[in-house]
């Protein structure tokens, strides 16, 4: 699937222009195509088409005439007073046609009567807060019981960002000309787009640009995956290191170690606080568990570096964060594994809580993958995570770029950031939203980081095969997302990974 901005659509379409081919056809391909869709999925009797300006109310107005070419009895609210090109032209064919038009005062009666709304009032170059106007006629779309369907993107959402700032349309379903448009599957703009697909409407490949985000889907990862090749041994396989875990909490340790020997590492060393080491061995049989120093609250502080310095002599990737706490010993400790190991370093949870006021990432040579989530990011950001929550895509570049580092945020629309790579993950769903999970996907990238792969394409297929774990578990008990915990994700990481080898 490819991912456009709202820019990329636009140099597209003028490159399909400069082969010969009229923006007219390409509207006329987008409205028909558009308005198929709604006769195969809704069969209504009743729409209701907003138009706006420009080509999105364009758009508009050939399903209009091609739903009512269909039978349908279709009435249209213009929002313009005067419009312009290829929009004019399809507006005059309505007119012609007789097709109903409705003033602003007759919305809720129209609204009330629909079986379908067609929301072509603002399209993909929108950006910041609607205005008034557009915002109550916004606000009426979505307290009508009909469905709505979306054209490009849902109006009040950045094409380019999926940032929504005030109100926009939430949307049953958002068809998109040619290619998905960028806000439709980042969040906030995703929750608003509801199911999203494409329609060709006859832009050739000479015309295609190359997008600035890349959607990770399996079709784009199989086969980067590392394979174990003769002569093998646990080595070759790949030896990670976790510094994971303290006294009062041993659970993460167990779930990132044994997220990385399903994603196939040959060997995992676990450092933890000596206290929790026996118990913790106990449970990992096929791990090797060494104790180090711990405080009186039972964490492990800087006094620990020594010991894991050594450990991590026999490693070809690292691990930290899980459950080993924060404040002065901590950051300490986090800063002199960055400083110290020149491996492939993966930071989770409270290792990047620890960074917090320091320039230690960007400061760092070797590879280094962070994975927060909007929380973690806001206090690292200094932004908060509501800041980064409106404005993900914005405030992992930000990220990256600041630390110089490869950033997975996760969320829904799993992002992975690397210098000017960006990529959104396809798979996952809210069986996710529960303890342990961020641990087991730590431990999933950290394997594959320990068997060579660069940090963007491992955290690209760690993110996939952890939310398509998700999927394979809901698929195959048919349970309740609700009653997924995360250690059964360990049984369907296996035949995920499959799918890309």
């Amino acid at each position: 699937m490819k991912l456009y901005t709202a820019e990329e659509m636009g140099r597209a379409d003028a490159g399909a222009q400069d082969l010969g081919i009229s923006g007219g056809v390409l509207m006329e391909r987008a409205g028909a195509q558009m308005a198929r869709l709604a006769l195969k999925r809704y069969s209504p009797g009743r729409v209701l088409v907003i138009s706006g300006g420009g080509n999105n109310g364009g758009d508009g107005f050939v399903i209009a005439r091609e739903l009512h070419r269909s039978g349908v009895d279709v009435a249209v609210l213009a929002t313009k007073g005067e419009y312009e090109g290829d929009p004019a032209t399809n507006l005059e064919a309505l007119r012609n046609l007789h097709v109903r038009f409705i003033s602003p005062e007759d919305l809720d009666v129209e609204l009330g009567s629909a079986d379908l709304v067609v929301d072509a009032l603002l399209g993909t170059g929108f950006s910041g807060e609607v205005r008034e106007k557009e915002a109550g006629i916004i606000e009426k779309m979505n307290s009508a019981l009909a469905p709505v369907l979306a054209v490009d993107v849902p109006s009040g959402v950045d094409g380019a960002t999926g940032e929504v700032q005030g109100v926009a349309v939430l949307a049953d379903l958002t068809v998109c000309a040619h290619a998905v448009k960028v806000g439709c599957v980042i969040s906030p703009g995703r929750e608003r787009a509801g199911e999203v697909v494409a329609v060709d409407i006859g832009i050739p490949p000479e015309a295609e640009v190359d997008p600035s985000l890349v959607w990770s889907d399996a079709a784009s990862l199989r086969g980067k995956i590392p394979r174990t090749a003769e002569p093998a041994h646990k080595y070759s396989a790949g030896a990670l290191l976790v510094v994971a875990g303290s006294r009062g909490t041993t659970g993460a340790p167990l779930m990132v170690v044994l997220g990385a020997q399903r994603a196939g590492c040959g060997i995992v060393f676990l450092a933890t606080s000596e206290r929790a080491a026996p118990a913790v061995d106990l449970a990992l049989t096929e791990a090797l568990v060494y104790g180090v120093v711990e405080d009186e609250e039972g964490y492990m502080g800087s006094g620990a570096l020594e010991q894991i310095l050594e450990h991590a002599e026999r490693a070809s990737a690292l691990v930290m964060g899980p459950g080993t706490g924060t404040g002065d010993e901590g950051r300490r400790l986090v800063e002199g594994i960055l400083r110290e190991v020149e491996l492939p370093v993966l930071l989770d949870a409270d290792a990047i809580t620890n960074l917090v006021g320091t320039d230690i990432l960007a400061r760092r040579d070797s590879p280094t993958v962070i994975t927060p989530h909007a929380g973690e990011l806001g206090r690292l950001l200094g932004s908060g995570a509501k800041e980064v929550s409106a404005r993900r895509l914005d405030s992992a570049r930000k990220s990256a770029e600041q630390h110089r580092c490869c950033v997975l945020l996760k969320g829904s629309d799993t992002l992975v950031v690397e210098g000017d790579r960006v990529a959104v993950n396809s798979t996952g769903n809210v069986a996710l939203a529960t303890a342990g999970t961020g641990d087991l996907l730590s431990g999933v990238i950290g394997a594959l980081l320990s068997r060579g792969m660069d940090t963007y394409e491992a955290a690209r297929v760690g993110a996939w095969a952890h939310g398509r774990a998700a999927e394979l578990w809901l698929e195959g008990t048919g349970w309740p997302a609700e009653s997924f915990v995360a250690t059964e994700l360990l049984d369907y990481l296996p035949p995920a990974v499959g799918e890309l080898i």
